[in-house]
């Protein structure tokens, strides 16, 4: 019973000391939250990470990342997780500026999100709209118009395939109603 009695005041005697943090009100953020040492985390601001984008001679510009479990955990915490955690004067110590600007650094991680989701849809909709500003394609035309020129519609993608587009070009602009609105389509069209 005796080394279990000295097991538990040991044990005891480790935990931390509770009660009062300190006299005054708390503040549970220190001025420069959520941001922390430049030396421990690298440069903070747009731009100042460790990595630079816009030089390929010397792009590590800071100290590399490396995990927790290799660098060893926060080794110099700026954070006293009793006083960061006790929200009970906040009201009074956190001014709306401070509350304000730790509710945005919540929604950083969000820019990731909404290009993941965003990007694919914006190049969706741009196609969509760019294909939807030309005429429909002509899948199938009327019998008697292409025998009336059977080698040309037939034969004519193997012998020029300039010329052969052309004439569908023509034959889109005489079907749709723009023919001779187009400068692309006027005599020459850039072959000399």
């Amino acid at each position: 019973m005796g080394i279990l009695r000295r097991a538990a005041t040991r044990a005891g005697a480790a935990l931390p000391q509770r009660g009062g943090v300190s006299t005054g009100p708390i503040k549970p953020i220190g001025p420069n939250f959520p941001l922390t040492s430049e030396k421990a985390m690298g440069p903070h601001g747009w731009m100042r990470g460790s990595y630079h984008f816009w030089s390929l001679s010397n792009p590590i510009r800071g100290p590399l990342y490396r995990v927790p479990w290799v660098v060893g955990g926060i080794h110099n915490p700026t954070i006293d997780p009793e006083k960061h955690f006790n929200t009970q004067d906040r009201f009074q110590t956190v001014t709306a500026m401070e509350f304000a600007k730790c509710w945005v650094y919540n929604w950083l991680p969000f820019r990731v999100m909404w290009l993941c989701v965003f990007a694919p849809v914006g190049m969706i909709i741009t196609w969509t709209w760019l294909e939807q500003r030309r005429e429909p394609m002509e899948i199938y035309m009327d019998r008697e118009e292409y025998q009336k020129d059977f080698n040309s519609y037939y034969y004519g993608v193997y012998f020029d395939h300039h010329h052969f587009s052309h004439m569908l070009c023509q034959r889109r602009a005489h079907k749709w109603g723009y023919a001779g609105q187009d400068i692309t389509l006027e005599e020459g069209h850039g072959h000399g």
